[in-house]
């Protein structure tokens, strides 16, 4: 119990820490011939099974994912079909099932119009509070202990990107936008040192996907789906930017039509996109044998809309809340909260190298 006590808070600190408990015990059971074998139970929670038997040494080959994303993990009748959802809560999946729990069908197959009855409560904004967050003292020591310019919290994504030790010898594992402390996604390694270039530029990367033309399904790094299958990405990207430097993209980006964007600020004052308002953007998609072609992760402006508000509010209900009111802290997150647009960019040509990072160079040196 002692060893609890500090992370009794932290959800995924005290389910690793039970991992590891068994990891322990199931040596032992084995090495020391207590039993001739293991039976687990794994109530609904295959992940924490694979990892033990991983660590014994039982299991030796990885498991392809069946979607690009975490499914729900439990027995829903309904939602155990749903196979697309949009990429901007691919991070914070609890936050995407809490919001869309009342749904009355989820989409299958195809994304399709998202201000259909069928999708009725995304539109409605929840206040969606993490459990399992660290606790203030633990975020500072992430974020600093103290905020006295923009330059701070651009050393954040940085460190986020690089997953090298800050100032204060610890790692940031997690961003305000990410529910689990699991640092960058595998496939990001792909793309690090353009993500690292952009956010020591001033270019606040939240989430990201490389383009892949054709990977296998059982790729370790960008496979997903049935064996045998082929997966296909258009290059993604989401940032938050100052607001002058998105005026000198969305001119930049004229010179790209391949390019497909959408920028908008906190209070829906400004909004610019080059695509049409409503229809959805495929931009991951698998081709198996024996199935139709499946589409699971799309770009849906009226998604973006909704999720513009549980973007922009983590930098004050996640991320200022750690500081005192009225500190130096809280008034840099503030200002960019109040000066930065959060914008996405879809390439949708997955076949050529990508040029988004390209046309944010061109912005920056304007």
């Amino acid at each position: 119990m002692r060893t609890l006590e500090p992370i009794k808070h932290d959800d995924d600190a005290v389910r690793n820490y039970g991992t590891h408990l068994a990891i322990e015990m199931c040596r032992t059971i084995l090495t020391e011939g207590l039993a001739p074998s293991l039976h687990m139970y794994t109530m609904n929670r295959e992940g924490s099974c694979r990892n033990i038997l991983q660590a014994i040494g039982l299991w030796t080959q990885q498991p392809t994912r069946s979607l690009p994303w975490k499914p729900h993990g439990g027995h829903h009748p309904i939602r155990c079909k749903e196979d697309v959802r949009p990429i901007f809560w691919s991070a914070r999946p609890k936050s995407y099932i809490f919001r869309t729990k009342d749904w009355d069908q989820y989409p299958n197959g195809r994304w399709g119009n998202s201000s259909s009855p069928a999708f009725n409560d995304l539109q409605d904004y929840y206040l969606f509070y993490l459990k399992g967050t660290p606790t203030d003292v633990q975020m500072q020591n992430m974020y600093g202990k103290e905020l006295n310019s923009i330059e701070d919290v651009q050393k954040v994504f940085v460190n986020f990107i690089t997953q090298q030790e800050n100032e204060n010898g610890v790692k940031v594992t997690r961003l305000p936008w990410n529910e689990q402390e699991s640092g960058t996604q595998p496939e990001t390694t792909l793309i690090k040192e353009q993500l690292l270039w952009c956010n020591q530029n001033g270019i606040f990367t939240i989430n990201s996907q490389p383009a892949v033309n054709g990977a296998p399904s059982a790729d370790p790094i960008v496979g997903w789906g049935k064996p045998g299958g082929y997966c296909y990405q258009k290059a993604y990207l989401e940032f938050f930017l100052e607001k002058g430097v998105a005026q000198k993209l969305k001119t930049v980006c004229a010179e790209y039509p391949r390019l497909s964007y959408h920028m908008i600020n906190y209070n829906n004052t400004v909004e610019w996109t080059n695509g049409d308002s409503t229809t959805p953007i495929a931009v991951t998609w698998g081709v198996f044998p024996g199935c139709e072609v499946a589409q699971p992760t799309v770009v849906d402006p009226l998604s973006f809309r909704v999720w513009k508000d549980e973007a922009y509010d983590a930098w004050l209900t996640t991320w200022a809340a750690i500081y005192p009111e009225g500190s130096k802290s809280t008034k840099v997150l503030r200002e960019v909260h109040d000066n930065y647009y959060l914008v996405t960019v879809v390439d949708n040509d997955f076949v050529k190298d990508t040029v988004i990072f390209e046309a944010l160079e061109k912005a920056i040196a304007m």
